[in-house]
């Protein structure tokens, strides 16, 4: 059985989460409906956040809920539509075009 994690924990990894996205306390906490007084509380664990606004972060963070309560990593969990770009290059068989693919976005990336 898993252990179940303290608000603390979740307050924690709602900031990892929110930082690494590049998000404002302000951005986040306007994208949720809530303050960003209210969103301190849920960093710090003071106050729990509901099912809803679990939802709400996880959406507007373009990220999967259980990353709110897996282990911290370096990563940045992957959204709906990196996974769907991430799919679709691998289901491209060949090889020569997958290179130019990476090409053309690696040359994007980079300007």
């Amino acid at each position: 059985m898993t252990r179940i994690l303290s608000s603390e924990e979740i307050g924690f990894r709602l900031r990892m989460l929110r930082q690494q996205a590049g998000w404002s306390q302000d951005r986040l906490s306007e994208k949720i409906g809530v303050s960003p007084q209210q969103l301190q509380k849920y960093e710090s664990g003071k106050n729990m956040m509901n099912a809803e606004k679990l939802q709400l972060v996880a959406q507007a963070l373009s990220i999967p809920v259980q990353a709110l309560f897996s282990e911290p990593t370096d990563e940045m969990p992957v959204g709906a539509s990196e996974k769907l770009l991430l799919d679709s290059y691998r289901a491209i068989t060949s090889k020569k075009l997958q290179e130019n693919i990476l090409e053309i976005v690696v040359n994007v990336s980079s300007k």
